[in-house]
This record gives C-alpha cells, structure tokens and sequence, in this order.
C-alpha cells in the first residue's frame, strides 16, 4: 500500500484507500470558510475524475491544512496510469484561483 508525495508529485498504489497525505497550502490568509478543491483528471482538458472539498484542518489563518484521502469506491475508478491534481482555492463557495497541479500517478502494486 502507498500514497505518498516527492515534492510537488503525487503516487500511489492501484486501489488503495484510506490512506491520508498531508497537504499544505500558504501565501494567502485563510477565513475558517473558506476551502481547498482536490481534484484528479486523466489530462488537463478532460473531465474531472475526482473532486472534493476540504475545510482547514489549522485554526491558523496564514496556513492551510488538509488531508487528502480516497474510499474504496473512489480508488476503484483509477486504473493504472498517470493522471493530473489541481488543488483550487474556493471562497463562498466560487472558486477563486489554481493554487497549484501537478503529476498523480497510479501504479501497479508495490514498488
């Protein structure tokens, strides 16, 4: 099993689940409303695979955590291969910018 960051790029196992990895986001204050938006996408134009938001796992207003984690039902839908994540910063509910995407790759088994 693995879910697990090196840098900026995303790995993990096919089907794994349950697994959080800690994602971090700063340069920006933060209201306790606001949220971040992960989602998976097979390539930048195409439709998105996977969305979810997070509220701020810190009562800080300088940093924002949260804990990216798939269920069974949503590992599933990724076979192996490489796909792309944005993390988008959302406020009143209206996304307000890309804060950053890059490279999540789904392998076969462990390695």
């Amino acid at each position: 099993m693995a879910l697990f960051a090196k840098g900026n790029k995303i790995t993990m196992d096919v089907n794994d689940y349950g697994i959080q990895l800690p994602i971090d986001v700063t340069g920006a204050t933060f209201a306790l409303t606001d949220k971040m938006r992960f989602e998976i996408k097979k390539s930048k134009d195409s439709d998105v695979l996977f969305s979810k938001d997070y509220l701020n796992e810190l009562d800080n207003s300088s940093k924002f955590r949260f804990f990216f984690e798939l269920t069974q039902e949503e590992s599933i839908q990724f076979s192996p291969g490489n796909y792309i994540y944005f993390v988008k910063y959302v406020k009143d509910d209206i996304v307000r910018d890309t804060i950053g995407s890059d490279d999540f790759k789904v392998r076969n088994g462990n390695r």
